[in-house]
């Protein structure tokens, strides 16, 4: 049983370096439960029920209760002082859509006329790149300086940077 726990801690951790945030659709499990934290939780009462089991032969449930109080408590621990400081940290960061317009951009991949291309710009400390489409509908060549005008349905409407002077859509 421990072997399991032990493997599906981290197997799940494994696998959520590999591939990103595995299961933390909205960060938690019914509301309250943080994947991370189970990882955590599971590797750690695997493993210390590994450690124990041989030395405690014959007291499974003393070994059950140790395994189980220990995970608690890392997890806990790992809660308090690792995951809710980062999660504070990374939300002081956080911008919504229409603060960027009037931000300059720089295009990282051409608009084409009437398409969509990419553009990279610098908010709250962070650099995002976003897609983006042309206000008039011209084509803007990559490494061009743009100005983000509005927001629609997460695309970022931009216009030339010498450009920017004229009449905004609203």
């Amino acid at each position: 049983m421990y072997m399991v726990m032990f493997g599906v801690g981290v197997g799940f951790i494994v696998l959520t370096l590999i591939i990103g945030q595995v299961a933390e659709l909205d960060g938690t499990f019914f509301g309250f439960i943080k994947p991370s934290l189970v990882a955590i939780f599971f590797v750690v009462m695997g493993g210390v029920g590994l450690i124990l089991t041989p030395r405690m032969d014959g007291l499974v449930l003393v070994v059950a209760i140790i395994s189980f109080a220990a995970a608690f408590l890392v997890a806990a621990v790992m809660n308090r002082f690792i995951i809710i400081p980062l999660h504070k940290a990374q939300n002081t960061s956080a911008f919504h859509m229409q603060d960027t317009i009037g931000i300059t951009a720089t295009v990282i991949s051409p608009i084409p006329q009437g398409g969509y291309g990419k553009i990279r710009y610098s908010i709250s400390g962070s650099i995002v790149t976003s897609p983006a489409k042309s206000e008039d509908g011209a084509a803007i060549k990559a490494g061009e300086t743009a100005s983000i005008v509005y927001v629609e349905k997460n695309t970022y409407f931009v216009r030339r940077a010498e450009d920017a002077d004229a009449p905004r859509r609203n």
